[in-house]
């Protein structure tokens, strides 16, 4: 696809994830990990709701949010206590709060001379929004990190906060709002409540509108409120929703509640952090070949080897005889438990890829929203990727994250950016 047409299919409104000291956001398919059986019945029941907006029902129980790939996160605005303006990263809701009301602040608070730089652009210029509450948002760019790109043969303006190159073609309105700025950031939370900064939650969907327009900052959030028009299903894209969706309900009501049991009894035998050692090897497997693993069987094996040499390294870094023989004593456990409920393992891993399937084809669906043309950085090119992902919040609040982790989760990792 051109670049010139990717960015015709720029769209100006987007809702952004909430990152917040209140929020964490599990992919879609691992909440099958994190509540079992009721877990996945939920992310099904998302599913159907995701295919109901995409199909243009605008009374689906589900809102759709975009994800900026900025970094670092900023939160800035009025301290609930004390009514002055401040900036500062998540460490703002740290024990020791890392509050930035004056430059001199930010040369206390952190040591890194890029996020102080950062930081105190946003100090000066976000004042300038007349921000009356306390707003978190994604840093995009400063002026100087805004470079002159060719891509596609086009000249363009091309900054990338993270891991994603954004770009606009440089003979455009945006560009040249870009070009004006000092910084651009995209909010998405708001904090609400009080009396401190501490007793806050954080509220998703924010809308920024009242903040007083500046040519010094590039800012923007809005709420897609019906997709139809926007995203529009072929018959066959919405009969193959369907169906991979229906195939994931189909096999969780045959193989049914008590087969999720065994996740919480692991947590008993192999220990509270079984869960995220089980998911943490779902991530090897993209992490060191790029890909999910695609045989149940083969997945259940590959797990069990890896808990036993979890537990051998364990083992070997205890220095008394006696803390040796309680954790062998684990590790026969364990192993007795996972021979047990393998069959299990195979099933649970089988529906989450199932879940996948149908995630998969939303998401590539999804990606037809483009805020802005995005490209990752290839041999000193550029070639185009797709969003950093996107996020599913539901009526009551509950949010998951919607990811083509095969793409996004490589270039992720192992990626740092400033942060607290």
């Amino acid at each position: 696809m051109k670049f010139t047409d990717l960015f015709r299919n720029l769209l100006k409104e987007v809702i952004l994830e909430a990152e917040g000291k209140n929020t964490h956001l599990e992919h879609l398919e691992d909440n099958i990990f994190n509540k079992g059986y009721e877990g996945a019945k939920e992310a099904v029941n998302y599913l159907y709701s995701l295919h109901e907006m995409l199909e243009g029902h605008t009374k689906a129980p589900i809102s759709m949010t975009t994800k900026w790939d900025g970094a670092p996160a900023i939160i800035a605005g009025r301290d609930p206590e004390t009514g002055k303006f401040f900036v500062g990263t998540k460490g703002v809701f740290a024990k020791t709060p890392k509050m930035n009301f004056t430059p001199q602040d930010i040369d206390a608070n952190h040591p890194d001379e890029e996020l102080r730089n950062i930081l105190k652009t946003a100090l000066v210029n976000l004042s300038k929004l007349n921000i009356n509450t306390v707003v978190q948002g994604d840093m995009l760019f400063k002026k100087d990190t805004v470079k002159s790109a060719t891509i596609d043969g086009e000249e363009v303006l091309a900054f990338k906060p993270n891991t994603i190159v954004y770009a606009v073609p440089k003979v455009s309105e945006l560009a040249n709002d870009i070009s004006r700025a000092n910084m651009g950031i995209v909010f998405h939370t708001e904090y609400v409540g009080g009396p401190t900064l501490a007793d806050t939650t954080a509220r998703f969907g924010f809308n920024s509108s009242g903040f007083t327009k500046t040519p010094d900052v590039w800012f923007r959030d809005a709420t897609i409120k019906d997709l139809s028009g926007t995203v529009t299903l072929t018959g066959e894209e919405s009969n193959n929703m369907m169906m991979a969706i229906g195939q994931a309900d189909q096999y969780l009501q045959s193989v049914g509640k008590d087969m999720f049991n065994w996740l919480s009894k692991g947590s008993d035998v192999i220990g509270k952090d079984f869960i995220t050692y089980l998911k943490a090897h779902v991530n090897s497997n993209i992490k060191e070949v790029g890909e999910f693993e695609p045989d149940p069987n083969a997945f259940a094996k590959s797990f069990t080897q890896s808990y036993i040499a979890r537990m051998e390294k364990k083992i070997e870094g205890y220095k008394t005889e006696k803390k040796q023989d309680e954790a062998r004593q684990q590790l026969v456990q364990g192993v007795k438990f996972l021979k047990e409920h393998v069959n299990n393992i195979v099933a649970v891993y089988d529906l989450y890829l199932k879940l996948i399937e149908a995630k998969l084809l939303i998401v590539q669906k999804l990606e037809t929203i483009r805020q802005m043309p995005t490209f990752k950085e290839v041999d000193g090119g550029y070639e185009v990727t797709g969003e950093e992902g996107f996020v599913a919040v539901d009526r009551k609040g509950n949010a998951m994250k919607l990811v083509d982790r095969l793409e996004f989760s490589r270039l992720n990792f192992g990626t740092g950016r400033p942060g607290a």
